[in-house]
């Protein structure tokens, strides 16, 4: 009987994880389009720090 249960705990567990996986697949997916989309606006930007600071990097190495 004891093996029984230790089965039916071992394949919870699994299950478990299982799903807390495919949780952070899905928020990894998320941060990643929201990362890329910021990305993509920062570009644009001209007047926010990450544009200032790429410019004047590109101009001193000219």
């Amino acid at each position: 009987m004891p093996k029984f249960l230790s089965l039916f705990s071992q394949q919870k567990r699994l299950i478990s994880q299982q799903r807390e996986i495919s949780d952070l697949r899905k928020q990894l997916a998320t941060l990643s389009q929201q990362n890329e989309s910021m990305r993509q606006g920062m570009r644009r930007c001209v007047s926010c720090d990450y544009r200032v600071d790429a410019k004047r990097d590109s101009q001193q190495d000219s």
